[in-house]
């Protein structure tokens, strides 16, 4: 599917809302992978970045990480484990368990692309919520409210150690941002100086 949008983010929840077909579904997501990652498809976990910059690697940036990975410099398994018994969040959902992300991993390869490339990172994205999520999904395309999406992203989907009411209520404000900045506005046939 080519990416259609002006910016990145306008390209994010075209892609979200072709594939969930409910505006209170992409919202919610989106305003979690910003939470996650601020809609930056070559993030590497801040932790990640400095616990690598104190053992002297030169690949403690996201796009130097980004970089490293795609030119084999780093290997597919010191991405999946980037320091000895650690896991680290890369990319638009910050993927940390090592099957996860070796998923990712495994996609981009095939695909020849990098591992930051944003159409393949939304690919997988639907494909992880097609097949391990489908309980997330359904919520997504069936969601009544952003809260219900965004509540059902962070506590099934992102699955962070912090899931209080705060956290709940920040990634659902982000959410109903996105909400009314798109919802009901065709972004798709706007792709082209619309």
């Amino acid at each position: 599917m080519a990416l259609n949008g002006n910016t990145k983010e306008e390209i994010i929840w075209n892609f979200l809302k072709s594939k969930i077909g409910n505006d209170y579904g992409a919202a919610g997501l989106m305003g979690n992978l910003y939470a996650e990652s601020g809609l930056n498809q070559k993030n590497l976990e801040n932790l990640c970045e400095k616990r690598l910059k104190e053992v002297g690697k030169t690949y403690c940036t996201d796009e130097a990480y980004t970089s490293a990975v795609d030119t084999g410099k780093i290997s597919r398994e010191e991405f999946l484990n980037p320091l000895p018994g650690k896991q680290y969040g890369y990319g638009l959902a910050q993927w940390t368990s090592t099957g996860r992300k070796a998923g990712l991993y495994d996609l981009v390869k095939s695909k020849g692309v990098s591992i930051g490339d944003l159409e393949a990172q939304l690919e997988f994205l639907v494909k992880e919520l097609s097949t391990s999520y489908k309980s997330v999904l359904s919520v997504l395309k069936t969601a009544t409210s952003v809260k219900a999406a965004s509540d059902k992203v962070l506590t099934g989907f992102e699955c962070p150690t912090d899931q209080s009411n705060a956290i709940k209520e920040k990634r659902a404000e982000y959410g109903q941002e996105y909400y009314k900045k798109y919802s009901g506005v065709n972004n798709i046939s706007m792709q082209n100086g619309g």
